[in-house]
């Protein structure tokens, strides 16, 4: 399992959390100030290290000329979080790469693909505004999709479903020749919890693990298409 270190900052893990990492299978690891941020690197030789100038207590180019100092800790890639003037010492120091405040999950997602730690999103996300049904271990949810792709949807509920659990998904897309009705089997992979000082909408990110070659099909041209007639409506509710 691949492994991030970040200094200890309750808005930027929230961020994580919610984030592509998570979604991939990434441990988000925490540090107080640039000492234990050097120590846990040099211990646990993360795939990662997040530093964000906006903690307490932490030079940043300190803590970078450390890393950089020890041969094990040295090949880590480095990110940093910060305000855009303070962008030339951390590269002098040794980032590989700086962010300006404030960071979006799209904007890191991007960093990390241009570092090659990530692949690219594969295939085109549709944004929808459907109702959906989930069969889970403890009951049925009524849902909606925020976005669907082939390979996994993202759903508003009414209360969130643990990482790892295997749902049954039911729903309606819209067609050309009228609503086709979509059956999935998937496991929960992200989880955003409701957060009023987030952009992230709360919901579920669920990943495909099953689905028939009629609702693959049905997935695969409401992705594709560029607009239908009524998509703007709510959809049929799924019995």
């Amino acid at each position: 399992m691949p492994r991030v270190l970040m200094v200890d900052n309750a808005a930027l893990f929230r961020m994580l959390e919610g984030s592509f990492l998570r979604r991939a299978g990434w441990e988000i690891v925490c540090a107080c100030r640039g000492r234990e941020v050097v120590e846990k690197a040099r211990a646990l030789l993360p795939d990662l290290v997040l530093l964000d100038t906006a903690v307490a207590d932490l030079d940043a180019s300190a803590c970078l000329q450390a890393l950089r100092s020890d041969p094990q800790v040295r090949p880590i890639p480095i990110v940093v979080l910060m305000d855009p003037s303070a962008a030339a010492p951390c590269e002098v120091a040794g980032a590989d790469a700086t962010l300006a405040h404030p960071v979006e999950p799209a904007a890191l997602e991007a960093t990390l693909c241009a570092l090659g730690m990530v692949p690219a999103r594969r295939g085109r996300r549709r944004p929808a505004r459907l109702p959906a049904r989930v069969e889970t271990p403890v009951g049925v949810l009524r849902g909606r999709v925020k976005d669907i792709s082939r390979t996994g949807i993202f759903l508003t509920l009414p209360r969130p479903i643990p990482i790892e659990s295997t749902v049954e998904l039911r729903l309606s897309l819209p067609a050309p020749e009228g609503p086709g009705r979509v059956q999935a089997h998937g496991i929960v992979v992200r989880h955003v919890a409701e957060d009023l000082g987030s952009h992230l909408i709360a919901g579920v990110g669920v990943r495909f693990t099953a689905v028939d070659e009629r609702s693959e099909s049905l997935i695969d041209r409401f992705v594709s298409l560029t607009s239908l007639p009524g998509e703007e409506r709510a959809g049929e509710e799924i019995a």
